[in-house]
């Protein structure tokens, strides 16, 4: 259809943001490990602890990202999230087998990372498809960064840890309610009440 008759076509390639629910937990799953972290703070000088908590966090992300690639299904745009998903669960396998405190560090830091690459990956190559992808992108860069800077303290860690789950949360959580988002990421919405 053309703008002249009042819609536009969906251009091929784009994918839509997956369902608001899935964006909600999400942002909830953040919030409550970075919350996790900042209320157990007399428990980080144990290290099983930490890895424990590291390890559940991961697997849990990765369960979300693999959700959010079965919803996308139909829709395109899951790629990212199925290596997102399978990133977060491989990196919680590979904090079980080593736990060592520099793999801890080590591992969260290249997660970090790698994620953070693929943000910005989503966000050239499939617009439109993930949200606040090069706010995402940029705490990923600065958590690896600090974890690496950090890694003989594990409490700095684990920490910095929190910090990114915490920030990436609340942004996910404000870019899943904002209808601005919603329709600047539809292609179908755009220019749809314009008329010749």
């Amino acid at each position: 259809m053309s703008i002249a008759e009042g819609t536009v076509s969906r251009p091929s390639g784009t994918a839509l943001l997956p369902p608001k629910w899935v964006r909600v937990l999400r942002a909830v799953l953040l919030l409550t490990v970075g919350l996790v972290v900042t209320f157990s703070a007399t428990f980080h000088e144990r290290f099983a602890f930490d890895l424990a908590v590291v390890v559940a966090a991961l697997v849990a992300i990765g369960i979300v990202h693999i959700v959010e690639a079965l919803q996308r299904r139909a829709r395109g745009g899951g790629a990212i999230a199925v290596a997102l998903g399978t990133i977060s669960v491989a990196a919680a396998v590979f904090l079980t087998v080593l736990s060592t405190e520099l793999a801890f560090a080590v591992v969260i830091a290249a997660w970090a990372l790698v994620t953070a690459l693929l943000e910005f990956v989503a966000m050239v190559v499939q617009p439109g498809t993930r949200q606040d992808a090069a706010l995402i992108g940029a705490a990923g860069i600065l958590l690896a960064v600090t974890v690496l800077l950090a890694r003989g303290d594990l409490v700095a860690v684990i920490g910095f840890f929190g910090a990114y789950a915490i920030i990436a949360g609340v942004f996910l959580g404000i870019a899943s309610f904002d209808t601005r988002t919603a329709a600047d990421a539809d292609p179908l919405n755009q220019g749809s009440t314009v008329n010749a």
